[in-house]
Formats: structure tokens, sequence, C-alpha cells
């Protein structure tokens, strides 16, 4: 058990619960990307490295799951896998963030990486979440059978648990043909492949490098930290994830609809950021604007949250929250 009341135990990597999921009863394990884009980390240090090895090499930390995470995962999962802004499903979460979009022209999405800043935001209250995230999706305007998604960041929500107010946790989720989207540790699709990092640990850095890429040899989606494998998504998890049609950068923010909906970012209108952001061709070579048709959204607008993209250079994002719907 670690600081924070959460229990890891060290996995054969080879026996982690990602070869539970019945698609990858024959899949073959991958530990590092077979083509792994030396330019999308932007020369920059990988954060992962700061953090101590939680388990010997040749396992990954696995959290055990309790009745506290369950309920907390089923909230976030209601609110982040139709919040992809082509649903017009009500729901009590608010984003804001950029979309890049291939619509209207020729161009295929392969990767995408940014930099962005981690806060351990106050104000949070129970059963509330406030998340930052990349989401890489195909099939968005289709028949939902063919909608696929996956999606890494962080949130940080109220523990009511061991009498903590806040932890913020690397959060991933995907979404398959099957229609189960599935959050952190409950995702068995997943495959973890480093013994720093789990998906539902607390997160005690200030910045997250992340990488979102398809290998060009095993078509698996990779999550990488600067040069650092977090895992991947094994591509038989998906039906239509050969390529990547839309990806967001976003905070998103839910709440139950008799509580204001809580701060993003860092609090401020503006004052977190993604930065050095680029998107990939099959070929990892970074987009022109005109053809990543870039469109800013923001669900509730100022005063209560904000969304600016500067190209390249940042994504500034962030707001107190504080709406609540009329009475």
């Amino acid at each position: 058990m670690d600081e924070y009341g959460i229990t890891f135990d060290c996995v054969d990597i080879y026996k982690q619960p990602a070869f539970d999921h019945p698609l990858l009863k024959n899949h073959t394990l991958q530990i590092k990307s077979t083509s792994f884009p030396k330019s999308m980390n932007n020369n920059s240090s990988s954060e992962i490295l700061k953090l101590p090895r939680r388990c010997p090499q040749g396992t990954v930390p696995i959290r055990r799951t309790t009745k506290e995470d369950l309920i907390r995962a089923k909230q976030i999962q209601q609110t982040q896998l139709i919040d992809l802004k082509d649903t017009n499903v009500p729901t009590n979460g608010y984003s804001a963030g950029v979309t890049f979009s291939t619509r209207n022209g020729p161009a295929k999405f392969y990767g995408i990486s940014a930099d962005l800043d981690v806060y351990h935001l106050s104000g949070i209250l129970d059963d509330q979440t406030s998340a930052t995230q990349i989401i890489v999706s195909k099939g968005e305007t289709g028949p939902m059978a063919y909608h696929n998604v996956l999606q890494a960041g962080f949130h940080v929500g109220s523990s009511r648990s061991r009498g903590r107010q806040l932890y913020s946790l690397l959060h991933l989720l995907d979404y398959g043909y099957q229609k189960t989207g599935c959050f952190n540790f409950l995702c068995p699709g997943f495959v973890q492949t480093t013994e720093r990092l789990s998906p539902g640990q607390v997160y005690t850095l200030d910045a997250l490098n992340l990488n979102i890429f398809r290998d060009r040899r095993s078509l698996n989606w990779m999550l990488y930290n600067g040069e650092e494998p977090i895992g991947y998504w094994p591509r038989e998890l998906f039906n239509n994830m050969a390529d990547s049609s839309q990806i967001q950068l976003s905070a998103t923010a839910s709440s139950p609809i008799d509580k204001p909906s809580p701060p993003t970012g860092n609090g401020q209108l503006g004052g977190a950021s993604f930065r050095r952001i680029t998107v990939k061709n099959g070929q990892f070579i970074p987009y022109p604007k005109s053809v990543r048709n870039a469109v800013t959204f923001n669900d509730l607008g100022k005063p209560f949250y904000n969304a600016e993209y500067n190209g390249d250079c940042c994504l500034f994002y962030g707001g107190p929250g504080g709406w609540q719907p009329p009475a």
C-alpha cells in the first residue's frame, strides 16, 4: 500500500489482466515500439524517469480495485465516453479545448504529442472530477459500432476514503466496437510495459509529455511519456482504428447536477496549457495547420472556462467553474 492508501501488486508482465481480454488470446506482447517517432518528444526529457520503480523488472504494477474505485470509474465513464462533440447526449460533463479533424480532406492522423501541465486542484467536491486529456478517435459521424476511441491524461477528484481531499491520477480510457468503454485499471485490454507508472496511481510530477501514435509494424496504438513507453492499446481491440480522423485536446469537468461545476486546469481562466503540440502523418511528419482543421470549443464559456488555441505553441485552457443549471 502506498502513502495514498492505494495498493498495487507486482504482476508478471506476461500474466497481467490485459491478457484476460478474449480478443487478446493470441496476442504477442510488445515491450517497445518498432517505429518510435523520435521527433515527437521534441527532445524533452522524460518526466517518467523521475519516478521510482514500483516493481521488479519483468513485472508491472496493477492497482487493486476497491468499491470506491468502481463507483468513481462508472461516474467518469458516463461523462468521458460521450464527450466527443459529435453526440447530442445530455450530460453533466462540460468541456473546453481544440479538435483537429480530417473532414473534407484526404489527411489521416497517426500520432499526437503534447506537453500537459499537471495541477492538484482544490475545490473538487465528492462525486466531482476535473480531467485533462488527449482523445484519439475514428468514426465519429458513422454508426456507433464503428466509433473507436482511445484516451490518456490525468484527472483530479475528491477521495472520501482515508480522509484525503484530492488525488491526481494518470488515467486511460478505451472504447472499442463492443461498446464497452472502460477506465484505468478496469481496462483489461490496455497492456502495461513499465515498472514505474500504472493507470490509477497518484501522479506527483508537474508535467506529462504524452505521445500517442500507431506503431507502423505491429499497428498497435502506443502510449509514451517522453521516450519511455507506458503501454499500448492492441490493434485487436478496435475494428476501425487503422488511423484517426479526429484528435481532441481538452479539459472536462463533471459534477452532479445539484452542485456547481468544478474548476479545470489550475482554476484560472486560461491558466493551464498543452504545449509543443504536434499532429503526425503516417511517416510521423507534422501536418501543416491547413490540414488539421482546428476548431476550438467551450461548452459553458467565460467566466466559467476558457480555451484559446495558438497553434503548435499552446492551447491555453482552464477556469474556476461554478456553473449550475437554473432551478
